[in-house]
């Protein structure tokens, strides 16, 4: 009888691997699904752009730790760029325009509104700014 409990343990325990396993996988997929989402998008609306450089709009949720934090980054290590929050729950149409799945995604607009870059999460922007920063200590 404890031979037969110990097989239904271990059987538990491999489907569980199995179903972590899976989901991992399947979450990883969907992660590169959204970073690699860069088919075309309107300009931004010129209320989110000051006009005179470029723009970064941070959309966010109200429950995204990191949002808040990383706009705040994105404006010290860019003093020229005019950053933007918008709260994709409650500007839906244009969380829809600019297929936002994911907080925090991250565009960056030139003066004319035209987005150049997507970023989605806090470290695709962070990875991002360290390049700036090492091609500025560099030239």
């Amino acid at each position: 009888m404890a031979l037969l409990a110990l097989n239904w343990r271990v059987w538990l325990v491999i489907a569980l691997l199995f179903l972590f396993g899976l989901a991992r996988r399947l979450y990883k997929q969907w992660r590169q699904r959204v970073a690699a989402d860069r088919g075309p998008v309107p300009p931004l609306p010129a209320r989110l752009r000051n006009g005179k450089g470029h723009t970064w709009v941070v959309f966010s949720t109200p429950l995204c730790a990191t949002c808040g934090p990383l706009a705040d980054e994105l404006a010290a290590a860019d003093p020229d760029g005019h950053v933007v929050r918008v709260d994709a729950t409650r500007e839906t149409e244009l969380s829809r325009a600019y297929r936002i799945r994911s907080a925090p995604t991250v565009l960056l607009a030139d003066s004319r509104g035209r987005v150049r870059e997507r970023f989605v999460g806090a470290g695709a922007v962070r990875e991002h700014l360290a390049t700036l920063a090492g091609r500025s200590a560099s030239g």
